[in-house]
């Protein structure tokens, strides 16, 4: 009698291991199982129908290669298709239906994947609804396929199509779906034919190192691959080449990180560890048996983390980009919670600080700001953050005219720092009359303003021009005046 084993529990032990969440690796069995795709066969022997010929004639006469099998489909159903679309330019108007004698298959198998209607197929399949719950944790996906299951299930992650869009878009290998083998969106993209893996191979040796790192990094759950898949046998030797034959460490991690799900043989789960010769080199890895899928989305629950996983990207391709290009961090940052960060993303280029409030941040406002927010109140950062960081660092240089009183009587019964009162008696009305006497004199005999858009033409500092700007206002007060004000607020 076979004892009965808790996958779930089995795989979170396995998980909980790793210091990284896992990336999905999803193949064709995938689409099959929630969408009932037909896998790389039954797709080509779909269109074989357009020819007349079996799809098992064209595996013979290419010794079995199913992509040769499939280049010599493509040159027979390029043939029809032209017959039958020879008026249709507004279809064939790029330079690729001129150049290449597969375009038309690719084409008609885009078509063909985007006609099916996965939103209203997948509706309530069970596994499926454990595998979208929010409290699902990786950090992104890997697939082969060129369907849109993936996107429909997942539309918060960013999509990268083909070797092109991972060597010039930067992924940031957190929050992404990589279809490493083209997407029916881009017909054009699609790894079909001899020449496309050939092409594929030559400019394998980024992706190859790109998934290196993620095999590394993060366990990797494959899902809808059978072991002995070609793709996934090719993948491993071209990763396992770019280890040492000494470096046992890598070695071990790699095998630690790879888990197979595949169907159970009977109706018992199982799990094992198995070892696979790769290169004449021995791979383990742990191979999952069970016929219930959702209890290995329920092992995906278990992982903790506080932040969705499209703002981690977010976060992440933000510094990627404020050190790609410094120039970026001239531009000026706002100090916001997450919370609020998250209700309207869409205005935020960047944030930083995730948790608690940055105090760099809160340094970096100056007295105009300050004066910004008492008149606007525009400052999305907390009063008393602003109290205790903001203002003692401005103090530093600058300690006449520092308005505060505003962050001091919204935190009534706060502790506040003595020198925080000391500031603030620098602001009374007898030290302000003490002062302004001397600034009226100097106003007098500098400035003969006939109107407050003459301030602007001046060369004086700022706080020069606020001073007398008070003056000014008080003693022209126009409505004309109100209004030009706020152009130097």
């Amino acid at each position: 009698m076979n004892e009965e084993i808790d996958v779930e529990k089995k795989l979170v032990e396995i998980l909980q291991q790793s210091l990284s969440a896992p990336f999905l690796f999803i193949g064709s069995g995938f689409s099959r199982r929630y969408i009932e795709l037909p896998d790389w066969s039954g797709l080509l022997e779909h269109f074989c129908k357009y020819v007349n010929k079996p799809f098992q004639q064209y595996l013979s006469s290419s010794n079995g290669n199913y992509p040769e099998a499939t280049s010599l489909l493509a040159k027979d159903f390029s043939e029809t298709w032209w017959e039958e679309h020879n008026t249709c330019k507004e279809i064939f108007s790029t330079s690729e239906w001129r150049s290449h004698v597969d375009t038309p298959l690719k084409y008609e198998i885009s078509k063909y994947l985007k006609e099916f209607q996965v939103k209203d197929i997948i509706q309530n399949n069970k596994e499926l609804e454990v595998l979208k719950n929010k409290e699902v944790v990786i950090d992104g996906i890997i697939t082969t396929n060129w369907d849109l299951l993936l996107e429909t299930l997942f539309p918060k992650l960013k999509v990268y199509i083909g070797q092109s869009d991972l060597f010039f878009k930067a992924p940031q290998s957190i929050g992404e779906i990589y279809k490493i083998h083209g997407c029916c969106s881009n017909y054009n993209s699609l790894i079909v034919t001899q020449d496309d893996y050939s092409n594929f191979n030559k400019k394998n040796a980024y992706l190859a190192a790109k998934l290196l790192s993620i095999f590394l990094e993060h366990p990797v759950i494959f899902i809808g691959y059978s072991i002995s898949d070609l793709n996934i046998q090719e993948l491993l030797e071209q990763i396992i080449n770019m280890i040492e034959v000494e470096n046992h460490d890598y070695k071990e991690r790699l095998s630690k990180n790879l888990i197979f799900i595949t169907r159970a043989k009977d109706n018992y789960d199982n799990i094992q560890t198995v070892a696979k010769k790769i290169n004449d080199r021995d791979l383990n890895f742990t191979n999952i048996e069970t016929n219930d899928f959702s209890k290995i989305y329920k092992a995906l629950q278990h992982i903790e983390r506080k932040i969705p996983i499209d703002y981690l990207r977010v976060i992440k391709e933000g510094i990627y980009n404020i050190v790609k290009d410094p120039s970026n961090s001239n531009k000026k940052l706002a100090v916001i919670d997450f919370e609020e960060a998250i209700k309207d993303s869409s205005k935020i280029e960047f944030v930083v600080g995730i948790g608690v409030t940055n105090s760099i941040g809160l340094k970096g406002f100056s007295i105009n700001d300050i004066i910004k927010d008492i008149i606007f109140n525009n400052i999305h950062a907390k009063s008393y953050d602003l109290l205790m960081v903001t203002i003692p660092e401005l103090a530093k240089r600058n300690r006449v005219y520092l308005p505060m009183q505003k962050y001091i009587a919204s935190n009534q019964g706060k502790k506040i720092p003595s020198s925080l009162n000391e500031i603030n008696k620098l602001n009374t009305n007898e030290y302000i009359k003490k002062i302004s006497s001397s600034i009226k004199k100097n106003y007098k005999k500098t400035w003969n303003l006939d109107s407050i858009i003459h301030l602007s033409e001046n060369s004086c500092k700022i706080d020069k021009k606020l001073n007398y700007l008070a003056i000014y206002l008080s003693k022209n007060k126009t409505e004309e005046n109100c209004d030009n004000i706020i152009s130097y607020i």
